[in-house]
C-alpha cells in the first residue's frame, strides 16, 4: 500500500494485493481519511480492466512498533457482490461480509 496524507487528513493512493482474488501485482485505488493517530480508509477492487464487485474497508490506529518502526494495525471488513471467483453466482446478504485485522509496516 502506498498513499499520502494532505493537510486536512484527506488520505489518497493505492493498494496492492497479494491474496484473495484480486489480481497480484495490480494497483487498485483506495482514500480515506486520518485523524492524528486515527486511520480510515477503503480499498475499491475495481481497476481499468476488471471490476472484483467488492469493497473493504479499514479503520485503525497509527503506532511506533518497539523497533521504532511505524505500523498501522486495522480491522478491515470486505463487501463482495458475488461468493465465486467467476462472478456469477451473487452472495446472500449473510455471505456477504468477510472481517478480519491486519497490520501495515513502514517499508524503509
Amino acid at each position: 500500500m502506498d498513499f499520502e496524507v494532505d493537510r486536512q487528513g484527506r488520505l489518497a493512493g493505492h493498494y496492492c494485493s497479494r491474496k484473495g482474488r484480486a489480481a497480484s501485482g495490480l494497483k487498485y485505488p483506495i482514500c480515506g481519511i486520518q485523524n492524528g493517530e486515527l486511520v480510515s480508509f477503503h480499498v475499491d477492487w475495481r481497476d481499468a480492466g476488471a471490476n472484483l464487485h467488492a469493497i473493504t474497508s479499514f479503520t485503525g490506529r497509527c503506532a511506533v512498533d518497539a523497533d521504532g518502526h511505524d505500523v498501522i494495525h486495522t480491522v478491515w471488513v470486505l463487501a463482495r457482490q458475488f461468493e465465486d471467483e467467476a462472478r456469477e453466482k451473487p452472495t446472500q446478504v449473510w455471505n456477504t461480509f468477510l472481517t478480519n485485522s491486519d497490520v501495515f509496516r513502514r517499508n524503509s
